[in-house]
């Protein structure tokens, strides 16, 4: 089986990230054309369908929408690319009940200023996981069936990066584990870039402004990292020491590597790793990576 981490490949798809908190995917029309609609009958679908449940899957790359309970809009064909649009969903919704830990007055009774769980509001609140359980099994299944695409696109672009994820209600940990492959040519301009600040602020904020939305409230700066060390990604978002990293850090010239990830328990963990990801790929292709 061909890997981008040795040959350059036609791309046949790839993520970006709009600073309006979207990821947006998109899928080669030859791609499209060989692989067709990805089945509801298929056992993947009907599993995350009954442990998650899910309402419905649409798995036509030309519908009106693509994925788990329309977990992805289709906005149509550019540059000869499905985009599928999917709005990063807030999670945290305010209860009725009042803050446990202020009391209801929004203030901490403790240190003074605002109460740090409600943001001052007094309310006390819960997390609804649908949302994200479904953009999640969306990627799996995506992901999945593109792993090994089997037909050579027409595109002038080139395959930078490959991603595989699970979706797993109530594991014991790595329930949003993910992982993939670094292209060559990726990893090489990674390694070479000059402006490797400006890179490193792009995939935070990126980082950041996903999983605040998610959260819905201000989360610690400093649980959001990126590193960048001899072409090789280390990104971290919060949790327990949650992120991805190399699979190793051996180097080999001209080759592209593999990442893996650690503690990576949450649908709201993986969607923001995912994010950062896709504002590595949009930085590369402005560099004009893997465009030829």
């Amino acid at each position: 089986m061909k890997s981008i981490i040795k040959e350059s490949m036609p791309c046949w798809y790839e993520l970006s990230w709009s600073n309006k908190n979207s990821i947006i995917l998109r899928i080669h029309k030859d791609f499209v054309k060989n692989k067709g609609k990805i089945p509801e009958e298929e056992s993947i679908i009907k599993e995350l369908k009954e442990e998650n449940k899910f309402s419905m899957f649409e798995g036509d790359f030309e519908g009106k929408n693509f994925g788990f309970d329309k977990s992805f809009v289709n906005k149509g064909l550019n540059k000869d690319f499905f985009e599928m649009e999917a709005d990063i969903p807030v999670l945290r919704k305010e209860s009725e009940e009042s803050c446990s830990s202020c009391g209801g007055t929004g203030r901490n009774n403790f240190l003074g200023g605002i109460c740090r769980f409600c943001d001052g509001r007094g309310k006390s609140y819960f997390y609804k996981w649908e949302k994200a359980s479904a953009l999640s099994a969306s990627f799996t299944v995506f992901f999945m069936y593109s792993f090994n695409p089997k037909v050579q696109t027409s595109s002038n672009l080139k395959q930078l990066m490959t991603i595989q994820t699970i979706t797993k209600k109530d594991a014991q940990g790595h329930g949003s584990s993910l992982k993939g492959e670094f292209s060559a040519i990726l990893v090489n301009w990674i390694r070479m870039i000059k402006e490797v600040k400006n890179l490193l602020t792009l995939i935070r904020t990126a980082t950041m402004g996903t999983f605040t939305k998610m959260s819905g409230c201000r989360v610690d700066e400093s649980s959001f990292w990126v590193r960048l060390k001899n072409g090789r990604l280390i990104m971290n978002c919060p949790g327990d020491a949650c992120g991805i990293h190399p699979e190793n850090w051996y180097e080999e010239n001209d080759k592209g590597y593999e990442f893996n990830c650690h503690n990576v328990d949450s649908p709201m963990q993986q969607i923001t790793l995912l994010a950062g990801l896709a504002a590595l790929h949009d930085e590369a292709r402005r560099a004009g990576i893997g465009v030829f």
